[in-house]
């Protein structure tokens, strides 16, 4: 009999050891930290040359809501997915070679595993969007500006604004973003460089985002929470630029597009969640041409290598 109790002892032991410390990584929880927007009406876009015409400045509202403080990691993904589809590995860097359809349907699966309700009806190709569903989601464009600008903090001004700044800093990238200058050719580490005013981190630099909206010319009205529904364009919206792109292409204002099966190793995702607005918390303390001299090849398509 104590022989018998030994052995289960020590199997026991050598189960919990594998568990703790043997394991893969990727079946630990890999939580997303998601951080609060409290809603507003901002100006949209910029008046900075020679980009104005494709970022046409507007008055823009939207809604509370969340979204998460880095891009998603290719840890995060793994948890969730299975399998990593990263051409630069690390746990700690983010997902890319995902295209916007695959983004969309890691949105409905995390959701499944947290017990929410998944935002995305998904038959084929066809995406439809459940906007009083409680799970994740791709933030908008207009959120995505309206974030990365540091929401009330910075994004609300009294006039449009002249010159766009980067995400966390008015005058250089260095500081908050990796892109073609400083990031040796390949994605980093999330959360490696200053956040913006809400603590959103790599909302300029290390990988392109992917937002929810068919790309499309900006309205010239005022507008609520819109969502590109009306833009038929066959292209989803980019947004923040990447470990391959000029420091210019990291403007908060800048856009870019492409087809929603698109992938390649500088595109990856955030993601967003709605807030309901009774129960906020305050914080704690029609395409134009491209403006730049690139082409979209040229800024999106970086040669693939298998690291």
């Amino acid at each position: 009999m104590i022989l018998k109790y030994k052995t289960w002892a020590a199997a026991a032991f050598l189960f919990f050891t594998l568990l703790v410390f043997i394991l893969p990584e990727h079946l630990a929880a890999q939580t997303v930290n998601m951080v609060f927007v409290k809603g507003g009406t901002y100006w949209q876009g910029s008046n900075e040359a020679p980009y104005s015409a494709n970022e046409r400045v507007h008055r823009t509202t939207v809604s509370s809501f969340y979204i998460s403080s880095t891009e998603i990691t290719q840890a995060q993904w793994l948890d969730v997915m299975s399998s990593n589809p990263s051409k630069f590995p690390g746990k700690d860097r983010p997902v890319e070679y995902v295209s916007w359809y695959d983004a969309v349907k890691f949105c409905n699966a995390l959701s499944v595993k947290e017990g929410l309700i998944p935002a995305y009806k998904i038959v084929g190709s066809k995406v439809e969007w459940d906007k009083e569903a409680n799970g994740y989601r791709l933030p908008t464009e207009a959120e995505w500006e309206y974030a990365a600008r540091g929401g009330q903090t910075g994004a609300i001004t009294d006039e449009p604004l002249a010159k766009a700044p980067y995400a966390g800093s008015d005058s250089s990238a260095l500081t908050v973003g990796w892109f073609d200058a400083n990031s040796g050719k390949t994605t980093k580490p999330v959360a490696q460089k200053a956040p913006n005013a809400l603590g959103l981190y790599d909302m300029s630099g290390n990988v392109w985002e992917w937002c929810w909206d068919w790309y499309g010319t900006y309205p010239k009205d005022v507008i609520v929470n819109p969502d590109g529904s009306d833009n038929q364009t066959g292209q989803k919206v980019l947004r923040g630029g990447s470990w391959f792109t000029p420091e210019k292409l990291l403007r908060v204002t800048y856009r870019y597009w492409n087809v929603p099966t698109f992938k390649v190793n500088s595109v990856g995702f955030r993601i967003a969640r709605n807030a309901e607005e009774q129960k906020e918390e305050p914080k704690e303390e029609t395409e134009v041409a491209l403006p730049g001299g690139l082409n979209m090849y040229e800024v999106l398509s970086p040669p693939v290598k298998n690291h």
